[in-house]
């Protein structure tokens, strides 16, 4: 079984959020909008103790309401169907379960806390004959519900569980008397062994993750990879063995002296209270046989240390390690799923390292044998992989006074749809893989993105906005993203704006396009394909923004996209001279090629005397507004 959804109410800057899992799913979004508070509240769910939590926990002071959270599992196999008995039927292909703290600070784990209203006088009923009456007259007047035949108590139960497993938007809290304890996860019932939910915090110490504890990281390790009961058992008998031979050597050096001992001691305690008498005898040894428990150490050379007295960087590498064999020890055990929870997963790495912690855990994730779900809350483009888009989860936090915790998401099938008619889905699939991969991963973590076709204008728009404050555009949160091409604009506009990204476009209509191959010598037939290349992919961006389709449209700054009539290098040299001037100063100066070294266009746009066209400008503003 595995996460396939998490509903979190009332529970720290999450008001009330329901997100969708994946084999892995990361989350991303700005500082205090929740990414940690999701894992955090999940390892409640899963591993908290009673009183974890305080009223300190409620969203924004609501102590009066419930914390609550609600998690959907799928992928239920017949082991988990055995395990979780009637709250699983043959029927359902879900799974829900609930933990709540109520206002009180009472908590309750429970599979069936919540229910359809129309079920509860059914459920109540104190004989099968009544059951089955009800859900009868319910089958009669509810037909919509598309409730099927049930000739028995046992059978109407099974009706109404696999109903409310697929349908738990309509469920609300179910009536005190209808709820039963749902053992959680961590106290040996029903659904111990059947998932592992392991969460690593940003603040978690490696020292205290290397000790061989239930809760710890080596020490699941070690539940996982080694088999402590042969050992177990013959330490027990060795234990057992000394406490025989101590109680021997007690009774020969100890009896003959007790005897006597005791003899005196009677003759004085019969004088006082004839018929009674005492005994002193070498008392029963109790030796109880110790769990076969490990240590961790680092080896630094030759010399040994403890792993708090080791930097932060090497901490972090033993706890991704033990991660990582946790993981792959999980595939040789019987035993559930394995959902590792890690946030920051870049902290103290190196850029490889954590571009190779990334690519292992993915693999461990999609191996249907590892039974591994992954969850990373990152800031990091090392652990977004933009190809994966549809597994990301983008986090936005409002402004109002109760801010409000909106979850942006973008699968496959959304993208190709807002693009349809503009883009063919055999071509998404296509461009998935060059323009996604290579291009978005930075842009997924903007405030806000500007589309451009190359890097030739992204350093010219990143050079204009230096020129009112080095970095200014970065320290807005504007992305300038070169996608390679308008043809790709469309696809990355979608998955942009699908995750909640403002995102702004700018394309080359290339009118001036014939000229230029005239000049260079290309053959008809080879301008014709050019100019039905660039027609056609005028007219889909313009489709895709909403705007009238032509050939070669005219220059413009609309709301949301912008179109050079030609190319950036005519415009700029028809509107701004002095720009390529400075292009002129930056090369010979420098020794650089501009046209293999684009992004110096960046410090001859800065240096560039004159005025920036408006253009330029305007186009800047609607990217920081749109």
């Amino acid at each position: 079984m595995k996460i396939q959804s998490a509903r979190i109410r009332n529970f720290r800057t999450l008001k009330d959020v329901t997100i969708d899992f994946d084999s892995v799913t990361t989350f991303i979004g700005p500082n205090g909008t929740g990414k940690s508070t999701v894992l955090r509240a999940l390892d409640w769910y899963f591993n908290g103790k009673p009183g974890s939590l305080t009223e300190k926990d409620c969203s924004f002071g609501a102590i009066d309401e419930d914390i609550e959270v609600q998690v959907t599992f799928n992928d239920l196999t017949e082991k988990d169907r055995e395990a979780l008995g009637k709250y699983a039927p043959a029927g359902a292909d879900t799974f829900t379960a609930w933990k709540q703290r109520s206002a009180s600070g009472v908590e309750v784990f429970s599979a069936n806390a919540k229910s359809f209203p129309d079920f509860n006088d059914i459920k109540a009923a104190t004989s099968a004959t009544a059951k089955k009456q009800l859900y009868a007259e319910l089958r009669q007047t509810r037909t919509e519900l598309g409730l099927p035949a049930a000739a028995t108590g046992t059978a109407v139960d099974l009706a109404m569980t696999t109903w409310e497993a697929a349908n738990t938007p309509q469920l609300v809290e179910a009536p005190e008397a209808l709820q039963t304890n749902f053992f959680g996860f961590n106290s040996g019932g029903k659904m111990s062994g059947l998932f592992d939910f392991v969460i690593v915090t940003a603040d978690l110490r490696a020292s205290e993750e290397s000790l061989d504890g239930k809760a710890s990281i080596i020490g699941r390790i070690l539940e996982r990879s080694v088999d402590r009961a042969a050992a177990d058992e013959e330490i027990a008998t060795i234990v057992e063995d000394a406490r025989a031979r101590q109680q021997r050597v007690y009774e020969d050096k100890f009896k003959a002296q007790l005897e006597t001992m005791t003899a005196q001691l009677n003759e004085v305690v019969t004088s006082y209270t004839p018929g009674r008498a005492v005994s002193v005898m070498p008392a029963e040894v109790e030796l109880k046989a110790p769990r076969t428990t490990f240590g961790v150490s680092i080896l630094d050379g030759a010399t040994e240390t403890a792993v708090e007295r080791q930097g932060h960087g090497f901490q972090r590498t033993l706890l991704i390690s033990s991660l990582q064999l946790l993981a792959q020890s999980g595939a040789a055990s019987a035993e559930g799923v394995i959902c590792l929870a890690i946030e920051e997963p870049e902290l103290f790495q190196h850029p490889i390292q954590a571009q190779t912690f990334a690519k292992v855990l993915r693999s461990l994730a999609e191996d249907p044998d590892k039974r591994i779900q992954v969850s990373y809350a990152t800031h990091s483009p090392y652990f977004l992989e933009a190809r994966h888009f549809d597994q990301v989860r983008r986090l936005t936090r409002s402004t109002d006074e109760t801010p409000v915790v909106t979850v942006h998401s973008a699968s496959l099938v959304d993208v190709k749809d807002k693009l349809k008619g503009v883009v063919k889905p055999a071509v998404v699939d296509r461009q998935l893989d060059g323009v996604v991969t290579n291009q978005l991963s930075v842009a997924l973590f903007a405030q806000r993105a500007l589309l451009v076709e190359g890097t030739t204008e992204s350093a010219v728009l990143y050079g204009v906005g230096d020129r009112g404050g080095v970095g200014s555009l970065e320290a807005a949160g504007l992305s300038i993203v070169p996608v390679g091409g308008k043809q790709s604009i469309p696809l990355a506009h979608a998955i942009l704006t699908a995750l909640g990204i403002p995102t702004f476009a700018l394309f080359d209509a290339d009118s001036g396009f014939e000229a230029r191959a005239r000049t260079n010598g290309k053959e008809q037939n080879k301008i014709d394909e050019e100019r039905a290349g660039h027609v056609a992919a005028n007219r889909s961006a313009l489709k895709y923004f909403g705007r009238t389709e032509e050939d070669f449209p005219s220059a413009v700054v609309a709301d949301n996209v912008a179109v050079f009539d030609d190319h950036l290098e005519t415009f700029l040299g028809a509107d701004w001279p002095e720009w390529e001037s400075a292009c002129e100063a930056v090369e010979a100066a420098s020794g650089i090629n501009l046209s293999k070294n684009q992004l110096a266009y960046r410090t001859a746009t800065l240096e560039a005397a004159g005025t920036v066209p408006p253009m330029l400008t305007e186009i800047l503003m609607k990217a920081k507004e749109v």
